[in-house]
């Protein structure tokens, strides 16, 4: 695996050492729900204050993990509440359905 990552890594320009191995972050609220916990989370990106909800399932145990970004549409008030199918569009809200299958859902909102 630390080879394929060093593929890719070399194909898109990054170097390994620039990865994060592990972000340091804030859990503000947590909220159990059916078949996954809810985090809203503050982490630190290089120098921006990221504020996301975390969708982690029940059962963990290597689960692959995905990275939900926000639509806009001209509701950008909505953010990853919308994803997370707390407000908006009930079609938007992905990120439940997959922490229900096992995935580990970041919603973050994007930064201004």
């Amino acid at each position: 695996m630390d080879d394929l990552r060093n593929i890719i890594c070399e194909i898109i320009g990054l170097k390994t050492d620039d990865l994060l191995c592990q972000v340091e972050y804030k859990i503000i609220e947590s909220t159990n729900e059916n078949g996954y916990k809810r985090d809203l989370i503050e982490f630190d990106s290089f120098g921006d204050k990221v504020i996301a909800y975390l969708l982690i399932p029940d059962v963990v145990n290597r689960n692959p993990a995905v990275l939900i970004n926000h639509q806009h549409n001209g509701e950008r008030h909505l953010g990853k509440s919308e994803v997370c199918g707390l407000s908006g569009n009930p079609l938007q809200a992905f990120g439940p359905a997959l922490a229900q299958r096992g995935f580990v859902v970041l919603a973050p909102d994007s930064i201004p």
